[in-house]
């Protein structure tokens, strides 16, 4: 093999791993796509796409595919120009729990040429049902304390928070946070914890753990009760539910608050 070839399988070996194409090539190298991969139903939702080069004038399309898009938007192709190559698409989910395609179609053209280079990416958002936690905040103190902060937790792993303006002196209140799994089915172990002093929750202590469950229940006896101090509001029949004792091994009686 000539020094010429070596040099040309070099070349094309490069090519590839960097994503160079042609003027009218098509590619992923040079795009990059920044938004999540898992949505709750009915909500909004955004992506931020950049591409790189050095272009006169970009352009980038977007379409959205599923099985039901009923409530999603938009359901036709969207274009949009950018001279800085950065582009924002806003999207709204479909009201049915699946998993949606966005594409993504980029063009980078040169006027003093007329060349374009195309990008292409095709990504997947899993559609999820989102569910409400509410967790009960107690002030045993005479005073009123301001700017409570709930953290909640599933398997040790932080997901979220909410913050409770003021509680007034020896009372109550409610902090709420909506949750979208991005969790395997099965059973898993909510925890929450208070930042702050002088709070606690219903049980007299600054945290509070408790198992559900994610997916449809199996074949045993389920409670879902409200907790001391934790709350699961069920934002569907049985998809996520907190569980009692299984059967066979003494299940007591929830005790019901108002």
């Amino acid at each position: 093999m000539n020094r010429v070839s070596v040099l040309l399988i070099t070349f094309m070996m490069l090519a590839v791993a960097y994503g160079i194409t042609g003027a009218s090539g098509e590619n992923t190298a040079g795009m990059h796509i920044e938004g999540p991969s898992i949505a709750a139903t009915n909500t909004t939702i955004t992506y931020r796409v950049m591409i790189s080069g050095i272009f006169d004038v970009y352009r980038c399309v977007m379409l959205m595919a599923g099985e039901n898009l009923s409530g999603a938007s938009p359901l036709n192709q969207v274009e949009k120009v950018s001279y800085n190559g950065v582009f924002r698409f806003d999207i709204t989910t479909p009201n049915s729990t699946q998993r949606i395609y966005l594409d993504f179609k980029a063009y980078g053209t040169i006027n003093s040429t007329g060349k374009t280079k195309i990008f292409h990416r095709r990504i997947y958002v899993d559609i999820k049902k989102a569910y409400t936690i509410v967790a009960t905040v107690k002030n045993p103190t005479n005073y009123t304390i301001y700017n409570v902060t709930v953290n909640f937790y599933i398997d040790g792993r932080y997901v979220g928070n909410s913050t409770i303006e003021k509680i007034g002196a020896n009372s109550t209140a409610k902090a709420t946070y909506n949750w979208v799994p991005d969790v395997a089915d099965g059973e898993h172990t909510l925890t929450v914890k208070l930042v702050g002093n002088g709070v606690v929750f219903e049980n007299n202590e600054k945290s509070y753990s408790r198992t559900i469950y994610v997916g449809n229940p199996p074949n045993y006896d389920w409670v879902g009760y409200l907790g001391i101090g934790v709350l699961i509001a069920l934002a569907a029949l049985f998809p996520f539910v907190l569980l009692g004792r299984r059967k066979g091994r003494g299940v007591k009686k929830p005790k019901w608050k108002s």
